[in-house]
């Protein structure tokens, strides 16, 4: 009869082990599939917000050369469309409060730029307040752009497989 009993709570043991085994293995690959998920939709903001600069940069230096406006406004607008969309889709899906910041931060700086009238330049300079306005903003933008990066890294770091993940941030 103890061999019987020995049986059945080796069996039972088994079946805890491997079911045990299997939800540690299930919820790794979700964390794993919500910080590639999280990546790829922070790489969509980074890659809107770099062509809504470009396209901002592209305008302010033709304008500056004395050459016609190169960005059709369809374009300027679909651009800024992407940026807002990039943004609320990972809104939509992290919830970490620094990555976030990080993200709005982004998109507003590039969103911004068009705040910035340049007006028409002479000699191919803008007037000195309004260059002095295009530096500070090109460098916000840019600083913005590479802290999104850092927050979006140490975000990884801080769900990658055997780290302990806040549940909060695990919204998928």
């Amino acid at each position: 009869m103890w061999e019987s009993a020995i049986a059945v709570i080796g069996t039972l043991a088994g079946g805890l082990l491997v079911t045990v085994t299997q939800q540690v293995t299930d919820r790794r690959q979700q964390r794993e599939q919500h910080r590639e998920r999280v990546a790829d939709l922070t790489g969509q903001l980074m890659s809107a917000v770099l062509r809504y600069r470009q396209l901002y940069w592209l305008r302010v230096d033709a304008l500056r050369a004395g050459e016609p406006d190169p960005v059709v406004r369809a374009d300027f607008y679909q651009a800024r469309s992407d940026v807002t969309e990039a943004r609320d889709r990972l809104a939509l899906v992290v919830t970490d409060e620094a990555l976030l910041r990080a993200a709005s931060r982004a998109a507003w700086s590039a969103l911004d730029l068009s705040e910035i009238d340049p007006g028409t330049p002479h000699a191919g300079r803008y007037a000195p307040a309004i260059e002095a306005q295009l530096d500070v903003a090109r460098e916000r933008s840019r600083d913005a752009h590479t802290e999104l990066r850092q927050a979006a890294t140490g975000y990884g770091r801080r769900t990658a497989p055997g780290r302990v993940v806040d549940s909060r941030s695990q919204s998928t």
